[in-house]
């Protein structure tokens, strides 16, 4: 990611804003589909795996034909919604179309799930560590030969290519079992999964549409600004999403055998969370000027403030993550597509109010306010989930109290 991030600036300050900008805003309206091609199977998967230990081979089998056949037609749709959205604006057709052939690629990420269940995540990260190394490498011959902007929008797919490359190698060579397809565990595993389906496209909707929104209001520009500061206010989500993907089986195994130690866990995740969220807003405040300058130059100043203000938003998405692992535990998904739904419409509303008023600052605090929505206010508009508030509530008192005691024995 370190890698990732000093190269990726390398290449912004090259492209400029108005070219860094076409990027974002061809990923923006490519990611609107990722949701829908992924069918939320990633949030079922292992509790699948789990029920049908036997069977591993046709659940993954059929995850795996359902997630091509989808990740095919989210292409499609990406190209269809570029078209009419931007008619003549044939390089930005070019450069979604490069950066959408990556969906159908990243089928492979459904593996992780299996990695995953047998604990052996240390292989999906080596073959990302590669991926991430190739295309470092890859930008900076870019830059060397001064390639154009269609060049750098095709470093997505060459990651997604050497990642899916390494990642199924592996796999066929460590799984002990043959994949198959099953159309009843099919119908299963969509019944299960299409909830996050709608949810997946809300997220997407409230993640997305403002450098959508922007790009049409203000300009490629404006997107350059706004992705400079999501590319670093994102950087440090990679910890709490490798940490809750760890403790998601431990805490789904506990929910079977102890109620107390399930909630436990889960309370102690939650307030880890939040409070490494803390440590980093804090540091964004103090640091996030000089990180612009030193990483994208005077060019980029204008992403400050709306850095400053999108670092608070990534805590809050990363709660909502770890809340899927207490949705599939307590057999609450249904309920996931209600709180994405209800931070959509915010952010859309939202943005539509603030964008002509305030720009891309304007943009980044309807992202926060609607990243607050999903996480913990739409929760409490339903009487089957209000718990989770309740549980999250707790959390802090929890991780406070443990906090306590581990400063007491360490005093002399």
């Amino acid at each position: 990611m370190g890698l990732s991030l000093v190269v990726g600036a390398l290449s912004a300050r090259y492209l400029g804003p108005s070219n860094y900008g076409l990027i974002g805003y061809g990923a923006s309206l490519v990611n609107l589909f990722t949701a829908i091609s992924q069918l939320g199977i990633d949030n079922v998967l292992i509790n699948e795996m789990m029920k049908h230990p036997e069977e591993k081979g046709r659940v993954m089998g059929t995850a795996l034909c359902m997630r091509v056949c989808s990740a095919t037609v989210s292409l499609v749709c990406a190209m269809i919604l570029v078209i009419l959205i931007e008619p003549g604006n044939h390089v930005l057709w070019f450069i979604t179309g490069i950066q959408a052939f990556a969906i159908a690629l990243r089928a492979y990420e459904l593996l992780n799930e299996w990695f995953l269940s047998e604990m052996k995540s240390k292989y999906y990260v080596v073959a990302n560590i590669c991926g991430q190394t190739v295309v470092g490498i890859w930008k900076i011959v870019l830059l060397i030969l001064q390639a154009s902007v269609v060049w750098f929008a095709a470093s997505t797919t060459v990651q997604a290519f050497v990642c899916g490359g390494i990642v199924i190698t592996v796999f066929l060579m460590t799984r002990d079992f043959k994949l198959g397809f099953c159309l009843q565990y099919a119908k299963d595993i969509f019944d299960r999964s299409k909830h996050y389906v709608l949810a997946g496209l809300a997220i997407a909707l409230y993640t997305q549409m403002d450098k959508v929104m922007l790009g049409r209001m203000m300009g490629e520009r404006e997107v350059g600004f706004y992705t400079a500061a999501m590319t670093i206010a994102m950087l440090w989500e990679f910890i709490p999403q490798a940490i809750i993907n760890s403790s998601r089986v431990v805490i789904l195994e506990k929910k079977k055998s102890s109620e107390a130690e399930y909630e436990d866990k889960l309370q102690l995740l939650l307030f880890a969370i939040s409070a490494l969220g803390i440590l980093v807003g804090v540091a964004v405040q103090i640091f996030g000027k000089l990180a612009v300058h030193l990483l994208y130059g005077k060019e980029y100043m204008a992403a400050v403030p709306v850095l400053k203000l999108l670092i608070w938003s990534t805590t809050f998405a990363m709660i909502g993550v770890a809340r899927n692992i207490w949705s599939v535990a307590e057999d609450k998904n249904q309920y996931s597509k209600n709180y994405t739904i209800c931070g959509g419409i915010f952010n859309l509303v939202f943005n539509a109010v603030t964008i002509p008023v305030w720009g891309i600052f304007g943009a980044a605090v309807s992202t926060l306010g609607a990243q607050i929505v999903v996480a913990l206010l739409s929760p409490m508009l339903w009487k089957d989930t209000r718990p989770f508030v309740t549980l999250y509530v707790g959390s802090w008192k929890k991780g406070l109290g443990c906090l306590r005691t581990f400063a007491g024995k360490g005093r002399p």
